[in-house]
């Protein structure tokens, strides 16, 4: 009866070091695997420390590049207007295009123009083809409420068109309306507003119309704050320099720009705080890892010695039982 308890305990020990010694065969690959998770989050950090960042100079600071600055703030064309509020580009004829020479517009944009050309304009993947700047007046006038079609021709051509409204005369003590009409001509006053709205958004439309135009990107514009920035860094988007007739000025390169000073390369002290304390916490999570794999690996390791110190004293005992028995019967 000793034999066979001894017998089937060997067995289960036997079956439990099976699955120490997998338990530690697998906390050895995960060990190796958080290695090379560890090496390239290094060569990740490095490579981030490295990296440029494009930006542009605003309010006497350094400012994230973005889409708003580039080419507006979509259809709020009041920013135009008031742009001690909102920092807009010092020169107008930049605009934004990815690496095929596609003007990148907003998801506004593209609303204006296929309000305009029919849906038919613009692809499933979010792309549309060339089409007339005669269409530019009635694209404007959609994306901007309150400003007619003929109002942006009329800018546009160089041509003005009288506009005035009615105003009375006010006691200014006692704040009554005297009744009496005067004919007040504003047409200076609007034409200067249409124009500020014209010189920003003109460029834009007119390559557009001549290049073509996509909002394929929009979405990982929204997703990725850094996205104009890095793009521009790897070449998938362009600066590019439009003409009077919507075509792009040659030697637009991105240097070109740098050396004009319309934008800046840098990568501030901020940002590499942010990158380090990014490392920093990758790297201790990491370590947790390590650690609790180390404390797993501890215990499977005790336990595997003990186990193999019992299977011998165990398999001492069932050899001795064995051997009495044949030397019982030899007897």
């Amino acid at each position: 009866m000793g034999l066979a308890c001894s017998q089937a305990r060997l067995l289960t020990l036997t079956a439990r070091k099976a699955d120490c010694e997998l338990g530690i065969s697998i906390d050895s690959m995960h060990k190796m695997a958080l290695t090379r998770e560890m090496s390239q989050l290094s060569q990740e950090y490095y490579s981030r420390l490295q990296s440029k960042q494009i930006s542009y100079y605003a309010n006497g600071q350094y400012n994230q590049m973005n889409y708003n600055y580039l080419m507006g703030y979509g259809s709020n064309y009041t920013a135009i207007l008031n742009q001690d509020k909102l920092a807009l580009k010092s020169e107008n004829s930049m605009i934004l295009t990815d690496y095929n020479g596609q003007v990148v517009m907003s998801d506004d944009y593209a609303k204006a123009i296929t309000s305009v050309l029919g849906a038919g304009a613009m692809d499933k993947d979010g792309r549309g083809g060339t089409f007339s700047t005669d269409n530019i007046p009635a694209i404007l006038a959609t994306l901007c409420p309150g400003f007619d079609e003929d109002a942006f021709k009329n800018v546009i051509n160089n041509t003005k068109s009288a506009s005035a409204y009615d105003a009375h005369h006010v006691n200014t003590l006692t704040g009554e309306d005297t009744q009496d009409s005067i004919t007040v001509d504003n047409t200076d006053t609007l034409a200067e507003k249409i124009q500020a709205i014209v010189d920003f958004y003109y460029p834009i439309f007119s390559a557009a119309a001549t290049n073509g135009w996509t909002t394929e990107y929009n979405k990982d514009m929204a997703l990725n704050e850094d996205y104009v920035s890095d793009a521009l860094v790897t070449g998938s988007f362009q600066l590019a320099t439009v003409n009077e007739v919507g075509e792009y000025d040659e030697g637009g390169s991105l240097t070109y720009f740098l050396t004009r000073g319309y934008i800046a390369e840098n990568n501030s002290s901020d940002a590499r705080e942010e990158v380090t304390a990014w490392y920093n916490a990758e790297k201790e999570r990491i370590s947790e890892k390590e650690n609790m794999i180390d404390l797993h690996l501890d215990d499977l390791s005790t336990e595997l010695e003990a186990i193999k110190t019992e299977m011998q004293s165990i398999q001492s005992l069932i050899d001795d039982a064995i051997s009495s028995v044949f030397d019982w019967g030899s007897g």
